[in-house]
């Protein structure tokens, strides 16, 4: 799959293209891990429970929050 992560810093940024496989059951919170550990170590983003309660690591998929 396909990922454009935007990646950047108080003076501005970009989006950078990443490719990953994922299976079945994983949220795009998994991939990002995914991500950080194959290809982009210094790939940073904040979560907290996981769980969906918490809103923390929501992301926005194709222009729509998730």
């Amino acid at each position: 799959v396909d990922f454009k992560i935007w990646r950047g810093d108080g003076e501005g940024g970009g989006y950078q293209d990443f490719s990953t496989d994922v299976t079945e059951g994983m949220v795009v919170l998994d991939s990002v891990h995914q991500i950080q550990a194959e290809s982009a170590n210094d790939l940073a983003c904040r979560w907290n429970c996981k769980a969906g309660k918490c809103g923390s690591c929501s992301a926005e998929v194709n222009g729509h929050p998730r």
